[in-house]
């Protein structure tokens, strides 16, 4: 079967800026993020060579999560200075190398990478999904795998019920009790993971869950979801992954295809990459 590489951008990005340390050019500009970033995705396409392919990034503007929940992701840090000069410069590369950019105001690349996975799925195509962001998860299917970009572990839906406990699909419904800590999405305050798993292999889904409280046999436990029954219908709104982004994808546009050599070749003269400019290293052939 062909198979379609998703890659998370925002993750690729982050996690490089952070891998690698005091990389810049002679002049001074910054270029940590900008070459792991690069020799990540080189080496992936190089090995695996998938017929299509496609990068999904966030962008500033406030997505529906952050107008339904002001709150949501408030604890995270603004993004380094550094890291922000070096986004126009991975657009570049990523242009040369004639891969597609799908991205929306409104919607997180979550939203773009699991309605690319959906299209992709009624097509009959194998759909890998690089990212290590946790929620992306819930996206697994027969046909949807996800990569963990540091690792290169794939977890599919055997390894998500023995770490969680419940098929990908059921993990909202974990994480709409528990809550997320890393994106500040609350929860029922009192509520953790393993309480939450065992109110959800006994009732399946949130909302069965509130529309029949009195079989919680807790009292502690059922006064909390009687309390805070539309924090978690919210909480559960925020990490569920919309698949349904209105994005105009021309699916041929994704197949793999042949990178913009000499545009490369002066991007990465430019930023003194003098390794990356031997051509093998970026056709993918």
């Amino acid at each position: 079967m062909e198979r379609f590489f998703l890659i998370d951008g925002s993750s690729y990005i982050y996690r490089s800026f952070h891998a690698i340390r005091n990389l810049q050019t002679s002049t001074g500009f910054p270029t940590n993020a900008v070459y792991g970033f690069t020799t990540m995705f080189l080496r992936l396409i190089s090995k695996e060579k998938p017929e299509y392919i496609a990068v999904a990034f966030d962008l500033p503007a406030p997505t529906f999560r952050k107008k339904l929940f002001p709150d949501y992701k408030a604890n995270r840090a603004a993004m380094p200075d550094k890291l922000r000069k070096q986004i126009p410069v991975i657009r570049k590369i990523i242009s040369s190398l004639n891969v597609p950019v799908f991205e929306l105001e409104g919607y997180e690349a979550d939203d773009i990478l699991g309605t690319l996975a959906k299209l992709a799925e009624k097509r009959g195509v194998v759909v890998r999904v690089f990212t290590r962001d946790k929620d992306c998860l819930q996206l697994i299917t027969p046909n949807v795998k996800i990569v963990k970009e540091n690792s290169g572990a794939v977890m599919d839906a055997e390894k998500v019920m023995q770490r969680f406990g419940v098929e990908p699909g059921r993990l909202v419904e974990i994480w709409g009790l528990s809550g997320d800590v890393s994106d500040n999405v609350p929860g029922v305050p009192g509520i953790g993971e393993k309480t939450a798993l065992r109110l959800i292999q006994e009732f399946g889904s949130i909302e069965n869950l509130l529309d029949n409280l009195g079989g919680v046999g807790n009292t502690r436990v059922r006064e909390k979801l009687e309390e805070f029954s539309d924090l978690a219908k919210l909480s559960k709104k925020l990490v569920t992954i919309d698949c349904n982004v209105p994005i105009c994808c021309d699916f041929e546009s994704c197949k793999r295809a042949v990178p913009d050599t000499e545009g490369l070749k002066q991007i990465f003269g430019e930023l003194e990459f003098k390794k990356l400019l031997d051509p093998g290293r970026f056709n993918g052939s």
